[in-house]
């Protein structure tokens, strides 16, 4: 500790007389024995004067160093003994000096604190506030104080609050420092958080009772109230207080009366305030608020204001009315449906027992009360005795009234806090009774089923199967009771993409309309075939229906309808072969008529007009010209109805023929054989050559063409014939309306006689193209030649 610095005061000698006035009044009246001159009479009364002086400042001083002393010892005494701590730091934070006090809350020795920054017995948290508060009081220009409340760290570890009060000291002859006054306030900070604590356990309290605190003062009418207490009446918070009149503005006009009276009560006579009443938000809304509390008077019994709590009971309000209701519907309930409410002791006799469901068997409400249930109804000894074990029970029961059974839906449970046994039933005498009757009529619809030859399937709307009869069960091998709620894809023999297919994800799409006659084959070597009928089935309420399949397996109706389908067929051909037979032998005689008789007789009118005008051969006469167009078109009609050529050459000698009769003038042909002259039947070359020659006699007359290209070939077992024009061309009717006027219809006689297809494609102005494939083996054919 370095010593105080104790100076003599600077206005010593204007205290009082001076010790050179005093010294002269005294000598004044003193002589010096002898007879001396004057001069030595003056010398010694000045020595005398001087020693007096002398003496006199040394009393002075000796007075003035016992009381520096003493006024030492007493600052010494203070700053030892002061209640606070006092230090000194330097510019860099270094303790100087400090008094005991000190040493004792940091619980060290001073030389263990001196020389050592004060900032390490800071605690972290507040190092950086401390490093700006001992800058900022360094750096301030005047005598201010600056003060910081920090955390500080004993020699020991202990941690205690503390206070900062510091002001700069700038020494003349020294560096500048830093005073520190520090009081340890950890108690004083102790009482303020365990305040706060306080104050926010009161605030989650309240909180968490939605309680708000409000306080009328009486004296200037002034309202004080919380952000709970201003939430209560749908207003937000405001810190400021109101007049009482808002808050007496808020309540509810038809409540106000109540709350008029029980505030002056509460005032006037010192009751307790506690109310419920309605108040009125902002917003026009209606709430309920529930308001307690008391009057707080002064010393003389005065009052002063009324504190309390208040709080928002809307939604207990509405709970209340919501158990009101139920009550209330309960009530009405068993007053109205055929339903049982009961109670029961732990020894199953009947506390309560009501309902409109008790007439069904003849019993008033609470009848039975004072009875056990074993005597009662003994049929429910066993899930009474469970119910009052504390189970829960839940069973359809039965008793028997006027020779007819009556059936209840029960259920119970055992309520501890009242122990007692509650049971609720309702009458299902009339569900049960049509429920037997469904099971009666579900069986006979099993039995159909099961007994019926045709499978029959059903499916929900999400593709399940929900039944499966014995004849499924054989055409698919797959029991009953692996199919249901199975998906219904994996398990019938068809696929989603099949027809069938498609109609039953239509059906599960929800459309309503039945298909029947959907056909499919087994994909299996039995090769068998079946027939089914999709049914949408209508939807139970608030749900999607399904569907019901019914297959019936139709191989062998099948097979006897296509038995009977191909002799229809070959009935049909035979009947057509003999058509075109007849056709052909008619041509023949027609064309050995022309040829053998018109044309012999128009040949001999020729020979006998050229003899009779004695004419050389080749001299043109109109007459002898009329003759040779005459045989020449009887000619060509012998050779149109009978190809000659076709029996004695062949298909493309006989085309070749055909193609060179036509008029080159009109349009422009081309033709294209291949592979003729392979064997074929003759009836199919005939009726090649039939088909080409109507075709083209089409060309001629219908389609206005320039140009026309005529295709045969013979390859690969079949013969393909084809015919092109540019002409007009028209929009082709379907294959069953086919003109009999282009000879379409003729041609595609032949052409199904012979098995083959016949394609027709054409637009108005781009031409036609007529395709057709005939088979060269077919079972239609025969070997054989047309009669002679």
């Amino acid at each position: 500790m370095s010593e105080l610095d104790l100076t003599w005061p600077a206005n010593a000698d204007s205290q009082g007389p001076s010790l050179r006035e005093v010294q002269r009044r005294q000598l004044m009246t003193q002589t010096v024995d002898g007879k001396t001159p004057a001069q030595v009479q003056e010398l010694v009364r000045q020595l005398q004067e001087y020693q007096l002086e002398l003496e006199q400042q040394n009393h002075e001083l000796q007075r003035a160093q016992q009381e520096a002393q003493a006024a030492r010892n007493r600052y010494e005494s203070l700053y030892n003994e002061a209640p606070l701590g006092y230090v000194t730091l330097d510019a860099q934070g270094t303790i100087c000096q400090l008094n005991p006090r000190v040493s004792r809350y940091f619980k060290t020795e001073p030389e263990h604190l001196l020389g050592r920054r004060f900032l390490v017995f800071v605690l972290e948290n507040y190092r950086a506030a401390f490093q700006d508060f001992f800058q900022n009081t360094l750096a301030s220009t005047t005598d201010a104080n600056h003060t910081l409340k920090v955390q500080l760290q004993a020699a020991d570890g202990t941690v205690f609050d503390a206070r900062l009060d510091a002001v700069a000291v700038a020494d003349a002859a020294g560096p500048l420092s830093c005073r520190l006054a520090l009081a340890d306030i950890s108690a004083l900070q102790q009482a303020i958080r365990q305040r706060r604590e306080h104050q926010e356990s009161l605030n989650r309290a309240l909180t968490a009772s939605q309680q708000g605190v409000w306080e009328w003062s009486f004296a200037g009418n002034q309202l004080r109230w919380d952000q709970r207490a201003q939430a209560c009446f749908g207003r937000a918070h405001d810190p400021n207080p109101v007049p009482f009149e808002v808050l007496a503005q808020a309540v509810h006009p038809d409540d106000l009366p109540n709350v008029q009276a029980a505030l002056y009560a509460c005032v006037q006579r010192g009751a307790q305030l506690d109310l419920t009443h309605r108040v009125v938000w902002p917003d026009g809304s209606v709430h309920y608020v529930a308001a307690f509390g008391h009057v707080v008077t002064n010393d003389q019994g005065e009052p002063l204001c009324l504190s309390g709590l208040m709080r928002d009971v809307t939604a207990r309000y509405a709970a209340e009315e919501e158990l009101g209701h139920k009550n209330r519907l309960l009530e009405h309930i068993l007053d109205n449906l055929p339903v049982i409410l009961g109670r029961l002791t732990p020894e199953g006799q009947y506390v309560e027992m009501v309902g409109a469901g008790l007439r069904r068997v003849g019993v008033a409400d609470n009848q039975l009360v004072g009875y056990t249930v074993f005597e009662a109804f003994p049929s429910l000894v066993e899930p009474t005795l469970r119910l009052l074990a504390g189970e829960q029970i839940n069973f359809v029961g039965s008793a028997e009234h006027e020779g007819q059974q009556v059936y209840y839906q029960n259920y119970g449970y055992f309520d501890q806090q009242r122990q007692q046994g509650i049971f609720f039933a309702i009458d299902v005498t009339d569900t049960e009774r049509a429920r037997e009757k469904l099971r009666q009529e579900r069986n006979f619809i099993r039995s159909l089923l099961d007994h019926s030859t045709d499978g029959i399937l059903a499916f929900d709307q999400q593709g399940h199967i929900t039944a499966w009869n014995q004849a499924m069960e054989r055409f698919t091998g797959k029991p009953e009771a692996l199919m249901l709620s199975q998906p219904l894809f994996e398990h019938v023999p068809f696929t989603p993409e099949s027809v069938p297919g498609r109609v039953i994800q239509l059906l599960l799409s929800g459309e309503a309309k039945p298909r029947t006659h959907l056909s499919f084959a087994l994909p299996d070597a039995s090769q068998r075939h079946f027939d089914i009928t999709a049914i949408p089935l209508p939807p139970p309420p608030e749900s999607s229906g399904g569907g019901l399949l019914i297959l019936r397996d139709v191989t062998e109706l099948n097979r006897l309808q296509t038995a009977a389908t191909q002799a229809q067929l070959r009935q049909q051909r035979e009947v057509l072969r003999a058509v075109l037979t007849a056709q052909e032998e008619e041509r023949r005689r027609i064309s050995e008529a022309l040829h053998n008789g018109i044309g012999q007789l128009l040949f001999a009118a020729k020979l006998n007009l050229e003899h009779q005008l004695h004419l050389a051969p080749g001299t043109s006469h109109k007459v002898l010209d009329l003759l040779n167009e005459a045989i020449r078109a009887t000619r060509m009609v012998s050779f149109e109805l009978t190809p000659i050529v076709l029996e004695d050459f062949g298909l493309q000698a006989a085309l070749q023929k055909l193609t060179q009769h036509l008029p080159s003038s009109q349009f422009q042909l081309h033709h294209h054989f291949k592979g003729l002259d392979q064997p074929r039947p003759h009836l199919l070359d005939l009726a090649i050559y039939r088909i080409v020659q109507e075709l083209l006699n089409n060309v001629l007359k219908h389609a206005r063409t320039t140009e026309a290209t005529l295709h045969v070939a013979h390859e690969d077992g079949e013969v393909y014939l084809s015919v092109e024009d540019n002409g007009v061309g028209f929009t082709p009717p379907a294959p069953n309306k086919l003109p009999k006027t282009l000879g379409l219809a003729t041609i595609r006689n032949r052409v199904t006689l012979f098995g083959g297809t016949m394609q027709l494609e054409s637009r108005p102005g781009q031409g036609t193209i007529v395709s057709i494939v005939l088979p060269v083996q077919s079972e239609y054919l025969a070997e054989t030649t047309l009669p002679d």
